[in-house]
């Protein structure tokens, strides 16, 4: 029963890293209701890394584009990469402050519920009151440190960083499909700087590693489900909007508030 919590786990992670959902809210609803044991951190890491190399496998080309500018210095004629960097910095700074705040007091199902909800209806918002018009190739500076303000909410238990960071894309016009890469190629430094920090409270904390090949095949899981998701995502969006994934969350948190 034990295994069937990392296949779990890997699945869940995997499904809605991505998505407009929110990753750690449908973990910790499914490990309160399912009355898991806690995994351990060196699986969460694991599960992680299997996102993040689904990220960069699906974002391939998008980043070799990237290392090539910044090999043949022409990283100081698009600045692209500068501009990732300014949206990453915001959630990096606030993020090193308030981690542990939120963990302590914000982490329960009620929050992620009403959370899930009301950024659910500001994505509507955004969706409905902005036209399509920009790519991601084209932000600028100003337009890159706003979308990283959007993404310090993902702090929010249940607002979800991909929710957030596309909203704010979107409030800025940017259209669907480039709101959405442009949020996946934030996640890559965003899920880096998570699992440094993991990985060195790991050393520091000098912990075993516990559940190893358990932990590998939930990483495992996590990377052939992320892919599928992104996949499903972006076919869903150059068809249709947002709202599969708007109403999925309204629903969502109304039926956890009645179950809680």
């Amino acid at each position: 029963m034990f295994e069937l919590q990392y296949l779990f786990i890997g699945f869940i992670q995997g499904i809605t890293e991505f998505l407009p959902i929110s990753s750690s809210g449908h973990l910790v609803i499914f490990a309160e209701l399912a009355k898991w044991e806690d995994q351990g951190l060196f699986t969460d890491i694991a599960v992680h890394f299997g996102t993040l190399f689904a990220v960069l496998f699906y974002m391939k080309k998008e980043i070799k584009i990237l290392i090539l500018n910044i090999l043949s210095l022409q990283i100081l004629e698009d600045r692209i990469v500068f501009k990732i960097i300014v949206a990453t910095l915001p959630a990096i700074i606030v993020g090193f402050f308030i981690y542990d705040l939120v963990n302590l007091f914000f982490r329960n199902i009620e929050v992620m519920a009403f959370s899930s909800i009301v950024f659910a209806l500001i994505l509507f918002i955004a969706v409905k009151t902005k036209i399509e018009e920009k790519n991601w190739n084209h932000i600028s500076f100003k337009e890159s440190f706003l979308i990283g303000l959007w993404q310090v909410l993902a702090f929010i238990p249940g607002a979800s960083r991909a929710g957030v960071t596309i909203t704010g894309a979107r409030f800025l016009n940017f259209n669907r499909s480039d709101a959405t890469k442009f949020s996946m190629l934030l996640s890559i430094p965003i899920i880096l700087a998570s699992l440094s920090m993991s990985l060195l409270n790991y050393y520091i904390e000098d912990k075993p590693i516990l559940n190893f090949y358990p932990s590998l095949f939930a990483a495992f899981i996590a990377f052939i489900t992320a892919l599928i998701s992104i996949t499903f995502m972006m076919k869903i969006i150059k068809v249709t909007n947002f709202n599969i994934f708007i109403i999925y969350r309204i629903l969502l948190g109304i039926l956890i508030l009645f179950i809680v």
